[in-house]
């Protein structure tokens, strides 16, 4: 019992995890040339067809989260079997691991896009964008102010036309005044 509680006690003087880090690019644990070359030193096709087929898999992997380094892996991957296409000839014939040797150093080139023309390209749509959206705005301005002033100018014509209306009408009051004080 007394164990139990002094793991309790222990247990609360130690400081909290550190929170999670925010999620990251996911690491691709890569086969090293280095392994790749012991293998071929050895002579062993069995390994040599393992660690291809591993490297193949994590080069098609790391193309999606990082086409620059698995463009630089493949290279690396490749000039390493062509250094030692004899060697590996001479112990792998003409089966399945020669397949798959040929078959690594044919993969086909990785594309590494070109991020500042994308990011000058997206400015330049972006400052297009802009400028249409201000000449848009412009329009709008203009047209409102012309719809402002033309409902300013009926307002006016709409307040000569009462006052016309209430100066005929105050006239022929006045006149009818005097046609009564006169007499007729």
């Amino acid at each position: 019992m007394a164990a139990v509680a002094m793991t309790f006690t222990a247990c609360q003087d130690k400081p909290a995890p550190a929170p999670a880090p925010e999620e990251e690019t996911p690491e691709v644990e890569l086969v090293s040339t280095d392994s790749i070359a012991a293998v071929i030193e050895a002579a062993d096709s069995t390994q040599l067809s393992t660690l291809l087929t591993e490297a193949q898999s994590k080069i098609e992997e790391l193309k999606n989260i990082d086409p620059a380094k698995a463009k630089e892996y493949l290279a690396a991957i490749q000039n390493l079997l062509k250094e030692n296409a004899e060697k590996i000839k001479a112990f792998a014939g003409t089966g399945a691991v020669a397949t798959l040797v040929d078959a690594v150093n044919n993969l086909p080139a990785i594309e590494v896009p070109d991020v500042a023309a994308a990011a000058e390209e997206a400015v330049e749509n972006a400052g297009d964008a802009v400028k249409d959206a201000a000449e848009g705005a412009v329009e709008d301005v203009k047209e409102a102010a012309g719809d402002a002033a033309q409902a300013a100018a009926d307002k006016v014509e709409e307040v000569k036309d009462a006052a016309a209306d209430k100066a005929a009408e105050a006239v022929d009051n006045a006149a009818d005044k005097l046609k009564g004080a006169l007499g007729k």
